[in-house]
């Protein structure tokens, strides 16, 4: 916000504190009701949930994060690298800009260091998922009458 809308916005919540009216308030400050309101609203969004709680990161990557349930918390972020490589909507530049507030943060040391993690971890889990299934557990599900294919 600039100097002269954050003055205004001052002036707006003082006047609206001494129980004037918006038309009052307009009047006196030069400004159409309708951006008082604008203005009062937008206070109230950003005392509700401030701009500092989303770490810097785009809208874009926080609706992402958003969608698969991720809570904006830099060390949760940080931990949940194989979900962000699976994403879809997260690419590099994504990652990038992750990575750049985690570093921010203290909570990783390097970028790349961080992404080979979560690839070695996506790899561990896929190679985990076929190892449960043993020959013995196949012929079983064949017997049954269940096919897998």
């Amino acid at each position: 916000m600039g100097t002269r809308k954050t003055e205004l916005l001052n002036e707006i919540i003082r006047m609206t504190l001494n129980g004037k009216t918006r038309k009052e308030i307009s009047k006196e400050c030069g400004i159409s009701p309708q951006y008082v309101g604008r203005l009062i609203k937008e206070h109230e969004r950003n005392r509700i949930h401030p701009p500092e709680c989303n770490y810097g990161l785009s809208t874009r990557i926080l609706n992402c994060l958003k969608r698969n349930h991720i809570p904006v918390d830099p060390p949760a972020i940080a931990d949940s690298i194989g979900l962000l490589l699976r994403m879809r909507g997260i690419g590099k530049r994504s990652l990038d800009e992750i990575g750049g507030m985690l570093m921010d943060h203290n909570v990783i040391g390097n970028i790349d260091d961080w992404i080979e993690e979560g690839k070695r971890q996506l790899h561990y889990q896929y190679r985990n998922k076929f190892a449960t299934l043993s020959y013995n557990k196949l012929q079983q599900v064949r017997i049954s009458g269940n096919n897998l294919w």
